[in-house]
């Protein structure tokens, strides 16, 4: 079971958090709150391209669809030159706002599978399902 409720996040017009999102965030820094601040800053910084841009920042590098998924909303913000290869799945609520999910630090395919599942659940609960 997942905390299910869709918050907007502050300072931005069109990106919204799933409830679990900052807790997830959480166990992927631990307790290093310096590497959280420099990451989140990063963070920020492409959310802010994603709530200007919408879908046209697929464009970019650093967001992708994710393939081979049974669900073809799901989405990747990466951080290509990252010391610990954290990703941030999201999906589209529409073509201009998009919901964090889920965030994770990738070390093998097996995180990646992980992180997808829970996304996928996430979204289910969303649903209504």
């Amino acid at each position: 079971m997942y905390n299910t409720e869709i918050q907007k996040l502050t300072g931005f017009n069109r990106i919204y958090q799933a409830e679990c999102f900052p807790d997830d965030v959480d166990k992927m820094f631990g307790k290093s709150t310096g590497d959280k601040k420099r990451y989140l800053r990063w963070l920020y910084t492409w959310l802010s391209i994603l709530d200007c841009d919408g879908m046209s920042v697929l464009n970019l590098e650093q967001f992708e669809q994710l393939k081979g998924t049974s669900n073809p909303n799901l989405y990747v913000i990466r951080h290509s030159h990252s010391q610990i290869n954290e990703r941030y799945i999201y999906m589209y609520a529409d073509e201009d706002s998009a919901i964090l999910l889920t965030a994770f630090k990738e070390k093998d395919a097996s995180d990646y599978q992980s992180a997808i599942t829970r996304a996928e659940h996430i979204i289910a609960e969303l649903e209504g399902e």
